[in-house]
């Protein structure tokens, strides 16, 4: 098997067969609908190369799908993209995607290894705007905590900026859960703090 290092692996690389027993010899491991030298590190850029596999170059991981390529969650069943409104994209690339047409400004945005990503920020706004109670197996709270320590925010308070910005009935569920998020990122930030013993 030739090794393409740095990157992930799809069907046009190899074929199907091939890659399913190169993962079951251990040689690769499964990252979205792509495949990773087994030596390569698990981490933002592979799998933000890897989600970009599903959709046109145009398109944007946002939601559970930049929580996931920042490391704060596990991998969604189906990869959330969006794309800038006007952008008209029609075919999708793989059936685990679903895209939405956005107004985005260029902070809300971040790019990982070329893969255009919702920022840390934006991923928390959007998570706690448009996340059905009904679907969030998790600890959403914990999530948005996650999310803004990885983005090394000390307080919920930009976030419940952003989340005052735009449709006022979004707003104001998020900005009530953002409420419960101050005690989970306080207790992340004392946790990695130098010689914390928690």
């Amino acid at each position: 098997m030739t090794q393409h290092w740095g990157r992930a692996f799809t069907l046009s690389d190899l074929p199907l067969a091939e890659l399913c027993g190169a993962r079951l010899d251990g040689q690769v491991f499964q990252v979205a609908d792509s495949w990773c030298v087994i030596d390569e590190i698990d981490g933002c850029s592979n799998r933000a190369l890897a989600a970009s596999q599903l959709v046109p170059p145009r398109a944007i991981a946002e939601q559970f799908t930049a929580a996931w390529i920042y490391g704060v969650t596990p991998e969604p069943r189906r990869h959330q993209f969006c794309v800038l409104i006007g952008a008209r994209t029609t075919s999708l690339w793989s059936p685990r995607v679903r895209v939405r047409e956005i107004v985005r400004t260029p902070d809300d945005v971040r790019t990982i290894s070329g893969v255009r990503v919702t920022t840390p920020l934006r991923t928390a706004v959007d998570l706690a705007r448009y996340t059905p109670t009904s679907m969030a197996p998790f600890n959403l709270t914990a999530l948005l905590a996650r999310l803004l320590h990885y983005g090394e925010f000390p307080d919920v308070s930009a976030a419940v900026s952003l989340c005052k910005r735009g449709s006022p009935a979004h707003g104001t569920v998020a900005v009530a859960r953002f409420a419960a998020v101050s005690v989970a990122l306080s207790a992340l930030r004392q946790q990695s703090e130098p010689g914390s013993t928690i």
